[in-house]
């Protein structure tokens, strides 16, 4: 039975080695939902993890793109956090002497400061923006995350469809009309594609090796005779009890 129970843990050990570089991090900052309708509005979440074990996150920075010109954002106050948001006058905006002060600009991005994110934590900052672009593309909202011993982790990498994740991705909303808007973004590079498939792929094999260890395990225990069990209880007793 020895050889047997080692030959299992050495398979649970070779399988959690393989698994190790195939785990995904999902520890990014993500934007949701991420696909939207061309023309309209919505209310976004920008969720931001702490990933430091001793440090807080005390500055969160999401800079709006800039090929499209969101004039109309609101932000939902969050305890302890102080919401700064940075616009720019649109270039036909002053020409035109529109009243409507708001929609002569665009907002190009937004500062959250004055609270803390403690390690394991993460806190979700809410958006309302608009109007989207009128014609389907990728919003591009790149992130700086900034921790209380000065760190800056710049979430910028810009995603591509069939390329592996980028290490620090930027959080993209799909804009896309009205007919598709209920699609699913493309299947770049999120985290649950490839790692969680291996993940789930190397699992198996592993749960069917151990099923097949376990079986070889009982046929044996079935098939040895009875007697023999006799001499090794005898001899052990004897080791016990000898002085």
């Amino acid at each position: 039975m020895k050889p047997i129970r080692a030959v299992a843990a050495t398979l649970v050990a070779g399988v959690a080695v393989l698994l190790a570089p195939t785990l995904p991090a999902f520890a990014h900052v993500t934007v949701s939902p991420s696909v939207a309708t061309t023309g309209g509005r919505g209310t976004f979440a920008f969720k931001v993890p702490d990933e430091r074990a001793d440090a807080n996150t005390t500055r969160v920075e999401v800079v709006f793109p800039e090929n499209a010109q969101l004039s109309s954002v609101s932000v939902r106050p969050v305890p302890g956090w102080k919401a700064t948001v940075a616009t720019r006058q649109l270039p036909n905006a002053a020409s035109a002497g529109s009243e409507d002060e708001a929609a002569d600009k665009a907002v190009t991005g937004i500062v959250w400061e004055g609270g803390a994110i403690k390690p394991g934590e993460y806190q979700v900052f809410e958006v309302s923006l608009g109007p989207l672009p009128t014609t389907p593309g990728e919003l591009v909202f790149k992130a700086l995350q900034t921790y209380s011993n000065g760190e800056v982790v710049r979430w910028i990498d810009i995603p591509e469809a069939g390329a592996p994740q980028p290490e620090h991705p930027a959080p993209v909303i799909y804009v896309k009309p009205p007919d598709a808007s209920q699609a699913t973004a493309p299947a770049a590079a999120t985290p649950t594609d490839d790692g969680v498939a291996r993940l789930l792929g190397w699992a198996g094999l592993a749960l069917g090796a151990l099923a097949l260890l376990t079986a070889a395990a009982t046929g044996l225990r079935r098939r040895a005779p009875a007697p023999a069990s006799a001499p090794l209880a005898e001899a052990d007793t004897a080791a016990r009890l000898s002085p």
